[in-house]
């Protein structure tokens, strides 16, 4: 078993649904990313990229096991967009029912509605030796938000095999299927065979 592992976000609704997906299993202790390392630039041009820019970066601060993800909405009519820039999408101080409702805007005259959430997760263990794995779920853009669960654009995200949006789920039924459960339960079935506990 893993002893410690720092999760690099300053996300608090992200880091619950990971200590969820992980506790217990693998790792003794999860803990948090340190407050005072400083803002970690993010300039990577892929999900993986820029996984891998934070995990090192908290694993050179800490000396510690960091798993880092990154994850975004990418619309088919879109061309991907808003991709790697989900949480930049308008611009750094527009909250998420803004993003949401310049999205809608943008896909008002789009008969395509397909997209898709990604997580793509990193998990840096030594100076010489990380991990990368990525999970996906594909579903719709609908036309108006639903639901108060989740974050981000999990109101307006219906995964394909659902009538419920992500926001309209439980944490658990959520974890049991969302493509950051996907990565992350991969990054654990890979940490256990590593620290057999």
């Amino acid at each position: 078993m893993l002893n410690k592992l720092v999760i690099a976000t300053s996300n608090k609704h992200k880091l619950k649904e990971i200590e969820d997906i992980f506790k217990g299993r693998a790792i003794k202790e999860i803990l948090p990313m340190p407050k005072d390392i400083g803002e970690i630039i993010e300039d990577g041009n892929t999900f993986i990229k820029n996984s891998i820019i934070k995990a090192k970066a908290v694993y050179n601060f800490t000396k510690l096991p960091s798993l880092a993800d990154d994850s975004g909405l990418c619309v088919n009519a879109l061309e991907g967009r808003p991709g790697i820039f989900s949480a930049r999408y308008g611009g750094e101080n527009l909250g998420y029912k803004e993003k949401m409702h310049m999205l809608l805007e943008e896909l008002k005259d789009k008969s395509d509605r397909s997209a898709y959430f990604i997580t793509s997760a990193v998990c840096v263990l030594d100076d010489n030796y990380y991990i990368a794995v990525e999970g996906r779920v594909n579903g719709i853009i609908i036309d108006n938000p639903r639901g108060f669960d989740g974050f981000g654009y999990d109101p307006i995200f219906q995964p394909d095999g659902y009538n419920v949006t992500y926001a309209e789920m439980s944490l658990e039924e959520k974890n049991s299927m969302s493509h950051r459960s996907i990565a992350m339960n991969k990054m654990k079935d890979i940490l256990l065979s590593i620290y057999h506990s």
